[in-house]
């Protein structure tokens, strides 16, 4: 009897810890705007608007520029019309340890990070989630530098 309400206890106190570390795993879950963006510290322009969305374990990120878009249709080339709907997009997966988040890229407009992990540390403070981290500079399939990144992103659901 007494083994019995031992476990029962240990038990209980597992459960309570393992509910505890789980209420403190961030919800990521949602739609975020991109509002500031540091390349090696020093202020980055957004160009266009930049959502990123994210599920349980997965992530898409695209950015379009209004202007640019019509400013190239209103061009009325081929490679202006082209070129206006190249515009920047991610997605793949992510993971989250602590204050770390890692995203690795499974769809990218430039072929040479497919398959890449990119680690950032991170906070959140009300609706704006904070991610700093390095990133390779690749051209082709070679790594020709590295970029520190910080984004803030602010979230709109």
């Amino acid at each position: 009897m007494a083994i019995t309400k031992s476990l029962c206890v240990a038990l209980i106190l597992i459960l309570h810890a393992g509910i505890g570390l789980a209420q403190n795993v961030p919800n990521l879950e949602g739609a975020w705007e991109l509002t500031s963006q540091k390349v090696d510290g020093a202020d980055h322009p957004i160009l266009g608007r930049q959502i990123k969305l994210l599920t349980k374990d997965h992530y898409v990120w695209v950015r379009q520029d209004k202007n640019a878009l019509l400013d190239r249709l209103n061009k009325h080339t081929v490679r202006d019309s082209i070129a206006a709907y190249q515009d920047t997009y991610g997605a793949g997966t992510y993971k989250i340890s602590g204050n770390t988040y890692v995203e690795t890229t499974e769809f990218f407009y430039d072929a040479s990070y497919i398959g890449k992990s990119v680690n950032f540390t991170f906070t959140i403070e009300n609706d704006l989630w904070t991610i700093t981290g390095s990133f390779a500079r690749m051209a082709g399939n070679q790594k020709v530098g590295e970029e520190r990144l910080e984004e803030v992103w602010r979230r709109i659901e």
